[in-house]
């Protein structure tokens, strides 16, 4: 039985909304208030000698959307105004030429709907007024000045006022996508081109804006982005295939090794893998003797077969020309902390190391380049 119950809750109730108990109550009073406002001029209308209606019914479907739906296509001031006062004048107009309630009411209603369309002002509660107008038998075209366009026009201002105040502009605007440099331009463009394409396809009404849905989309594929790539640590994408050298290793080995091998760094370490240095081509170029009529080959070879003096009493050795402290990273250190590095502090190459200090991998820039790229797969 509990199982039945479970199964027809799923399958009747909507899942539960995201949407915060403050804003519900926001909402909320802002309807409240916003249809106080227009019974009050109403009923100044009516003490001035007005018989016209104070409200017409369907502005509580308008508030409902001017107040909760505030976002929506169908909530801006020109939907709102435009389509109530449209769809009254196609009721109105209908009921001077048709008299069978039968046929009058879903003509009323499907031309409205069109005109709507049309000049692009859909409004759902806009519909209920070209129906009410010929259920009422009202004829006389007053009834769009006063109450269709004087509610309307009041409850927009309440909704752009309370709105406003309340955390929520109105009329919406969407929020733009940052488009400054020509590669971003040529990326919305794209994007754009989807989403028409996708909608197209669709074919239906949606209540959200093409640019809130780009919006939408943009936020939901850069969250699934950032955590696809909170889930990838440094092991993850450092190179194991390690080529180091020790302290007192010969300069001319370490030269060798950065030519034969291509790379432009080593780890220097101690005899228990822990990093003491490291030795790049840029450490070799600055301690070369600078003379400008020699090759840069030939300075290279003069400064390997030259005892460097100073550091320590190891001719010739890594020890002397390497650069100190040197930054590491743990393997266990989440992918985007090398952002940091590689960006702010001028990095190149990291030596990665396990819990007990020891070198366990190398992470360059290419490295990191290439994994991000690989991530991109969310599309």
């Amino acid at each position: 039985m509990r199982e039945l119950l479970s199964k027809l809750k799923s399958g009747f109730l909507p899942e539960a909304s995201s949407v915060s108990w403050s804003e519900r109550l926001r909402s909320a009073l802002g309807v409240v208030l916003g249809l106080l406002a227009v019974i009050g001029l109403g009923a100044l209308t009516a003490a001035s000698g007005d018989s016209s209606p104070w409200i017409v019914a369907s502005m509580g479907a308008s508030a409902f959307l001017l107040f909760v739906l505030p976002s929506s296509p169908m909530a801006q001031p020109w939907a709102v105004i435009g389509g109530s006062c449209l769809s009254a004048l196609v009721g109105i107009a209908c009921s001077q030429f048709f008299h069978n309630l039968i046929f009058l009411i879903p003509l009323a209603v499907g031309l409205a709907i069109l005109v709507m369309f049309a000049l692009r002002c859909l409004h759902a509660p806009a519909a209920a007024l070209a129906l009410l107008i010929p259920l009422s038998g009202l004829t006389d075209f007053h009834f769009v000045i006063f109450p269709v366009l004087s509610n309307s026009l009041l409850l927009v201002l309440c909704a752009m006022i309370y709105n406003s105040l309340t955390g929520k502009p109105y009329p919406h605007r969407p929020a733009a996508l940052s488009d400054s440099s020509p590669s971003q331009k040529r990326d919305r463009k794209i994007e754009d081109e989807q989403i028409n394409a996708v909608l197209a396809r669709y074919n239906e009404v949606l209540d959200i804006s093409k640019e809130d849905l780009a919006n939408l989309i943009s936020q939901v594929e850069h969250g699934a982005y950032q955590k696809k790539l909170q889930s990838m640590s440094c092991k993850n994408i450092m190179s194991t295939e390690l080529v180091y050298v020790n302290l007192d290793s010969p300069l001319e080995q370490a030269w060798k090794l950065l030519r034969n091998r291509h790379i432009k760094a080593l780890p220097v370490i101690d005899g228990a893998r822990r990093v003491l240095g490291i030795i790049t081509l840029e450490d070799f170029i600055k301690s070369a003797a600078v003379d400008f009529h020699q090759s840069f080959g030939q300075r290279i070879r003069g400064f390997i077969r030259t005892a460097v003096p100073g550091l320590n009493s190891l001719p010739n050795a890594v020890g002397q020309v390497m650069s100190k402290p040197v930054r590491v990273i743990s393997e266990d250190r989440n992918m985007l902390d090398l952002a940091e590095i590689f960006c702010s502090n001028g990095h190149h190459h990291i030596p990665v190391i396990n819990e007990q200090k020891q070198l366990v991998g190398m992470i360059t820039q290419s490295d990191f380049v290439r994994a991000i790229d690989q991530s991109i797969d969310i599309r």
